[in-house]
């Protein structure tokens, strides 16, 4: 074979396999239950005949239990009579082919003398417990294959492409998509939280967590450290506590953020249409170095030191023990470069409670409301005898995020 003649083949053979890949792609183009057959195709070496197939293409929307069906029509354009017997071929790479027995052909062969044309009809049946899903393959009329095309995926010169969608339902339910908090290194946590299975017949779960890829591992967490423990199999309607612990490394800074897979029947996400639990983790550093404030004064009128910090809700009411500790601080005085002590006086705590009617399933609370504390306000007031000169204040703060302080001195009248 001559130099020219083996660009000429591998230029044919280049040019079916972009032919079968813009089938599919026309496909994405069209509406609904549209079909086509306006694909252009380049030519194939002239012992493969190209036969006219009508529609090339075509899609449809079922739901479980329907089925639907379509004519498609194949013209024999070579010199002799063929006996055609359509098949279900696999579309090479995909994640969505199909069953075949769901799909039905007749007349199941036929004898097509040159130049005529037969119509065959396809049914589509989609059973009453399909999970659902996007679904693709092709219909191959002649045995005829793509140059160079291997036994595992045959690629055929004369075939349809065809594509369904059948609706994904969801079939767990959960009581919160996402569970945030602020930990220590050193201890573990435990959330409880509870699911429900919505489907019409028993499920399967096998939650696992997982870390984002993008998160930089200063945490120092493994994924499989984290425990997990929910029943394996949901039957219908049942609700049932799923238990995550996370066991904080001594060592851990910084974030863990991923997500638990819940793996419904064994499927990781199951088209997105199954919820996943979002984790985000942060690690909570203890203070050692004080704020320091300096002030003076003009009179010797009593002082007054308010300090108060707020600490807005998390995901406490669905963690066990370790409690949240309650907010203090670690306050010191000096005037003058001495000591003073410090009066305690009063200490005030109050919170701002929201009714959560809407976030969480009825199920998951028994139907009455769910009360949220949105942020709890603490202060702690201290007294001083005044004096004129200068002073500083220390402030720890322990079990808070934040502060806010402020000194008052009396009218000197």
């Amino acid at each position: 074979m001559s130099k020219s003649t083996l660009l000429s083949v591998g230029s044919l053979f280049l040019g079916l396999m972009l032919c079968l890949v813009s089938v599919p792609a026309a496909f994405a183009q069209s509406e609904n239950g549209g079909v086509g057959n306006d694909t252009v195709c380049p030519p194939v070496p002239t012992e493969i005949v190209t036969h006219e197939i009508n529609p090339n293409y075509y899609n449809m929307n079922l739901q479980q239990g329907e089925s639907s069906s379509f004519n498609v029509s194949f013209r024999n354009n070579g010199n002799e009579a063929l006996n055609i017997e359509p098949k279900i071929a696999a579309v090479p790479n995909s994640y969505y082919n199909l069953d075949e027995s769901w799909i039905t052909i007749s007349p199941a062969s036929a004898t097509v003398d040159p130049g005529a044309e037969q119509e065959f009809t396809v049914e589509v049946n989609v059973p009453e417990d399909s999970d659902g899903g996007n679904f693709e393959t092709y219909i191959a009329f002649t045995d005829d294959l793509v140059p160079g095309s291997g036994t595992d995926y045959p690629q055929y010169v004369n075939a349809m492409y065809l594509s369904f969608t059948v609706p994904v339902y969801q079939k767990l339910e959960l009581q919160t998509s996402y569970i945030s908090d602020t930990i220590e290194a050193g201890k573990e946590y435990e959330y409880t939280m509870k699911i429900k299975n919505v489907a019409d017949k028993n499920i399967t779960i096998n939650p696992k967590a997982t870390r984002y890829d993008y998160t930089v591992d200063t945490f120092g967490l493994e994924d499989d450290a984290i425990e997990i423990s929910a029943p394996s199999v949901l039957t219908p309607g049942e609700i049932a506590d799923m238990t995550i612990k996370v066991p904080v490394p001594e060592n851990a800074t910084g974030t863990y953020s991923g997500y638990i897979a819940m793996n419904v029947n064994g499927k990781e996400n199951n088209y997105g249409n199954e919820p996943q639990i979002e984790l985000n983790f942060i690690v909570k550093q203890p203070l050692s170095v004080p704020y320091v404030k300096t002030f003076s004064t003009r009179t010797a009128s009593p002082i007054t030191i308010e300090v108060s910090t707020n600490s807005y809700g998390s995901d406490l009411w669905l963690r066990s023990p370790p409690k949240e500790k309650d907010p203090s601080f670690k306050l010191n005085l000096k005037y003058n470069s001495s000591p003073v002590d410090m009066t305690l006086v009063k200490t005030t705590q109050s919170d701002n409670i929201y009714i959560e009617w809407n976030n969480f399933p009825v199920w998951s609370n028994n139907e009455n409301p769910n009360y949220q504390n949105s942020d709890r306000h603490y202060t702690e007031t201290y007294t001083i005898p005044g004096a004129i000169g200068d002073w500083e204040l220390s402030i720890l703060p322990i079990n808070a995020d934040n502060f806010a302080y402020s000194i008052n001195v009396e009218d000197s009248e």
